[in-house]
């Protein structure tokens, strides 16, 4: 199902539709697992999708992702994010009693409402949270229609 193409010499991948239907009721079940027990339980940044009147905000926990291993485009009104979270290689296999914290890569696909203008986007990342703030292409803004 993965497919991808190249626009503006970056490398994106195309949201087939099928996979996004089922990537919102099931992220990442139909993904390859993980070698770790944990590999049950999806590893994706968790999103909250805002619109507001000039723009749209979208912020994805991606806690414990070193800013640089962040992969962030924009195709149309499809927003692709990317990134890895690594494991402390420095570490000896331990006893462990509980493992749940997760590492790997993750890639999430959101389905913008609107097209949004890619060269105005701004981003910003505290505290485990990714804020995208995407400025509304001039032809998706609301404007007031006043009747003659």
């Amino acid at each position: 199902m993965n497919r991808e193409k190249t626009v503006s010499n970056q490398l994106v991948r195309v949201a087939d539709p099928v996979e996004q239907i089922l990537d919102t009721m099931l992220p990442g079940f139909f993904r390859p697992m993980q070698g770790s027990a944990m590999a049950l339980q999806p590893n994706v940044a968790h999103i909250d999708v805002i619109d507001r009147s000039n723009e749209i905000v979208v912020k994805a926990e991606v806690a414990g992702v070193d800013k640089d291993k962040l992969d962030i485009q924009i195709h149309g009104n499809q927003l692709y994010i990317s990134g890895t979270k690594e494991e402390d290689s420095s570490k000896e296999e331990e006893n462990y009693i509980y493992r749940e914290r997760r590492y790997g890569e993750f890639t999430r696909t959101i389905h913008l409402p609107v097209d949004v203008d890619a060269n105005q986007v701004k981003a910003a990342y505290k505290d485990g949270i990714l804020e995208l703030i995407l400025p509304k292409a001039e032809s998706a803004k609301r404007r007031k229609i006043t009747v003659e």
